[in-house]
């Protein structure tokens, strides 16, 4: 067991002798308001009587199966059905009634001294990319393909190595196992070999290794062969590397992501955290809010992007609490799952109409809060990447990257740090798109799109502003950092080979920064750094500068 796991465990334990201490206090409270009951036929208000009894029935079917008690969770929710019944009644409930209740309440205390246990969290902890730049193996028999692949990755900043055969690899992978796997399957390499080998390794690994594969081979034979090692991608010789490298990217980003926000919405603060941990120990952010009214405050701060809503809390339920969250058009699209002890189908769907995506019963197993969390959650960030990113580079779209533009210039008034503005043209474009094609051209403007969201920091943001320009938006940083940071990225991109019917081409950008001072809007921002860029290509192009106003 790994630490952070014995430490998971160590947590849950804790959290479930809290809840034991609870029980203590609680159900004899339970048996002092259940043997009130035998007065309740003499009462005009016998129904505000039993609400509390039946909310707290409700609090503890919702928890205590959760906490290794399923029978007490059982019983409990059997108590409060019987109560919701008499609620819905016209009259009393008869003295026959109240006395096979308060027998049936004595199961309580049965179920309570029976054996139980902790229950045990299933663990997927997301895998995380260290800072390093990630280490690719290219297998592939022809040297003049694989020095073009190897130099195409190294110029994105990827650790290449390569092999020519499968003995070569297996010394390569024994020394060390890579982030991923690019093989060539063609019959010069040995299919079978190269394919009989991926095979044994991915057997041996706890976490698949990605890989691609090259081939002179379509068809359905080739492809599903190569999805039985697990491969993720499958590229036809002549091989597209821009393709190759992007989903290369976007592979190591799945490793790489932010974890997937939840906040937790339940006035059971013991059951609240005991799914926080859980949700944690499968790599996912948990936050807790057991007030309600703070609901925006806590959307606005930490940005969820799924919300687990208790459907019955004091003051205010979750339907109501959901219904609210939806009034504002920038949580329209957030997922919202109700949790519940709730088994009646009627009622889980009228809650589900105000404004809910998902019913999950309480108790419910780690594994299906994990799983249900996270699909939830990956769906809802594979829609608003729809919805906000360019489809041909992944990057924000002009409107999304100014609007955060504003938000991040809010912040820096706010906190006095420095932001520097960034845009970035390609340089006589139009002359590529005339020599190789508007297809080559895409490909150049995703390979800098890819390099930007490779080489800079997950802090920065970057957005596709027109056809062959990019605004980027560099937190904390002065315009001294920012011209050191876009320099490095106008090198690398100058070195990235652009392969053609004929042979190769290299491409180059010009660049314009301009750093924010306080009285400068998103619009001024924007249109120094455009009078930079204007700079760097009236001075020669393939070249950055920095706003001058003197020059202007």
């Amino acid at each position: 067991m790994s630490t952070e796991q014995s430490k998971l465990e160590q947590q849950l334990a804790l959290l479930h002798q809290q809840y034991l201490a609870r029980l203590q206090e609680e159900i004899p409270e339970l048996a002092r308001q259940v043997s009130a009951l035998a007065a309740l036929p003499q009462k005009l208000n016998w129904r505000d009587e039993i609400k509390g009894l039946k909310f707290k029935l409700h609090t503890l079917a919702g928890s205590a199966g959760t906490f290794g008690f399923p029978a007490l969770g059982r019983i409990s929710k059997n108590l409060e059905l019987e109560l919701r019944n008499w609620m819905e009644s016209p009259a009393a409930p008869a003295v026959e009634q109240i006395r096979d209740f308060i027998t049936l309440f004595q199961q309580v205390h049965q179920a309570y001294q029976a054996s139980h246990h902790v229950l045990s969290v299933t663990s997927s902890q997301l895998q995380k990319q260290s800072g390093r730049h990630a280490s690719i193996y290219v297998l592939e028999a022809q040297a003049d393909i694989s020095g073009f692949i190897e130099l195409t990755l190294t110029s994105f900043g990827y650790q290449v190595k390569t092999a020519t055969g499968v003995a070569e690899l297996k010394q390569l992978v024994d020394a060390q196992i890579p982030d991923a796997l690019v093989l060539d399957i063609s019959p010069a390499a040995g299919t079978e070999d190269v394919l009989s080998f991926v095979a044994r390794l991915q057997s041996t690994q706890k976490e698949p290794i990605p890989v691609l594969i090259l081939s002179e081979q379509e068809g359905f034979g080739p492809h599903l062969a190569a999805v039985r090692v697990g491969a993720q991608g499958y590229f036809v010789k002549p091989v597209n590397t821009t393709m190759l490298e992007a989903r290369l990217q976007r592979l190591l980003a799945i490793r790489s992501r932010e974890a997937f926000r939840v906040l937790i919405v339940d006035d059971d603060q013991l059951l609240a955290e005991h799914y926080a941990l859980v949700l944690q120990g499968a790599g996912l952010r948990a936050e807790i809010l057991a007030d309600p009214t703070k609901i925006y405050d806590s959307l606005n701060r930490f940005h969820p992007d799924v919300v687990l809503l208790d459907v019955n809390m004091p003051y205010c339920t979750g339907p109501e609490l959901a219904q609210l969250i939806r009034l504002s058009d920038q949580w329209l699209s957030v997922p919202i799952i109700y949790l519940s002890s709730e088994t009646d189908s009627e009622r889980q769907l009228a809650a589900l109409v105000k404004g809910g995506d998902d019913f999950l019963t309480k108790p419910m197993t780690d594994t299906a809060l994990i799983v249900a969390v996270f699909a939830r959650a990956q769906r809802a960030r594979q829609l608003a990447d729809m919805m906000t990113k360019d489809s041909l580079t992944g990057l924000l779209q002009h409107a999304r990257v100014k609007e955060q533009l504003t938000y991040e210039l809010q912040r820096a008034d706010r906190t006095g740090a420095a932001v520097s503005t960034v845009m970035i043209d390609i340089d006589l474009f139009k002359k590529v798109n005339d020599s190789y094609g508007h297809p080559v051209g895409d490909q150049v403007i995703s390979s800098l799109a890819n390099l930007l969201k490779q080489q800079l920091r997950k802090i920065d943001i970057v957005g596709r502003y027109g056809g062959e320009e990019y605004l980027l938006i560099l937190s904390d940083c002065s315009k001294e950092q920012a011209f050191t940071v876009v320099e490095q990225l106008r090198k690398a991109f100058a070195a990235i080979p652009f392969s053609y019917a004929d042979g190769h081409f290299n491409c180059s950008f010009s660049a314009g920064i301009s750093q924010w001072h306080s009285g400068l809007d998103t619009e001024q921002f924007i249109e120094q750094a455009d009078q930079a860029l204007y700079q760097a290509k009236h001075a020669g192009r393939n070249r950055t500068m920095v706003f001058d106003a003197k020059k202007t």
